[in-house]
């Protein structure tokens, strides 16, 4: 997991456990239209960046996105709602329901080579739709029980800087808006595209990084032979492992039998090649085995057409 992601996954966190206890220890002093809207807001824009995120590494599968990225939503949507009454609930698991569709919808259409994008922009929305709803939430408090640092949350300027401050720090590892997204869509195109090599076998390379490959989709043509060389760019060691997408979601751990069986190893900084026979047509994953790697996001898929 990048750094940017990580921090994502921090201060989203951070958001939620803060939504959950004001909304816990200041029900009796919030309004119910305010409660409502607490709930709505946050079951709905949790729902969208869960399935988002879900989708994306239950890419292939919508049914499964689908199903968990509406959980999701739903459960955050009603533990906040929870402390307002059976309205609030009402609002936020409705909110939740729809987020966790259009997160797990969107999380299936996105480009392999913009998920980091997309996810940088989701949390923008994130961030700023529950930095919002902080505001509201104290803005319910009595004069007499605010303290110094209710005072600062509730200054407009402080959450705008943190908000700033935050876009700045996710462009500088990455930039958010892409300014040659067509660009390096057809290098991606480019890389999948295998050169033919002295022994007739078709090569192709694929780069493990911690914990991704270059590239993640791969189309190959049907009766070809290929030479796939894994190259590790990574600090630590990787694999690449492939099956079928039925037998990965499946079983989910174990290799292709017959015709088409491949594994291949390399160490940190080093390059492992070997050859595949002709894979029959369909569509297939590739991933690492290596201990929590595939779940840390090392996971591709193969087209044979």
């Amino acid at each position: 997991m990048s750094h940017s992601l990580l921090w994502i996954l921090i201060v989203s966190v951070g958001l939620l456990v803060g939504i959950f206890i004001l909304c816990a220890v200041l029900y009796k002093q919030i309004r119910l239209m305010s409660g409502m809207m607490v709930s709505m807001a946050t079951g709905m824009v949790s729902g969208i960046v869960g399935g988002t995120i879900i989708a994306i590494y239950y890419s292939g599968d919508l049914f499964q996105s689908t199903v968990w990225g509406i959980l999701v939503g739903i459960i955050i949507g009603f533990i906040t709602g929870l402390p307002f009454g059976i309205l609030a609930v009402t609002d936020g698991v409705l909110s939740g329901l729809m987020g966790g569709m259009m997160g797990a919808m969107l999380g299936e259409m996105i480009p392999s080579e913009n998920i980091e994008q997309l996810l940088k922009i989701l949390f923008i929305l994130f961030m700023g739709v529950h930095l919002l709803m902080i505001y509201l939430l104290l803005s319910e408090m009595k004069e007499k029980q605010t303290n110094i640092v209710v005072k600062l949350m509730k200054n407009p300027l402080f959450s705008g800087g943190f908000l700033v401050c935050s876009i700045y720090l996710l462009n500088f590892t990455g930039p958010i808006m892409a300014k040659n997204i067509g660009n390096e869509q057809h290098q991606h195109k480019q890389e999948t595209v295998p050169k033919e090599n002295i022994s007739n076998a078709l090569a192709l390379e694929v780069k493990a990084l911690d914990f991704s490959y270059e590239p993640r989709n791969i189309s190959i043509n049907r009766g070809k032979e290929y030479e796939i060389t894994l190259k590790n760019d990574g600090k630590d060691e990787h694999d690449i492992n492939i099956v079928s997408r039925d037998e990965f979601y499946k079983k989910n751990t174990e290799d292709l039998h017959g015709e088409g069986s491949f594994h291949l190893h390399a160490k940190a900084g080093e390059s492992a090649s070997a050859k595949i026979g002709s894979l029959p047509a369909g569509n297939y994953i590739f991933y690492c085995t290596l201990p929590g790697h595939k779940e840390a996001g090392m996971i591709g898929k193969i087209t044979v057409m």
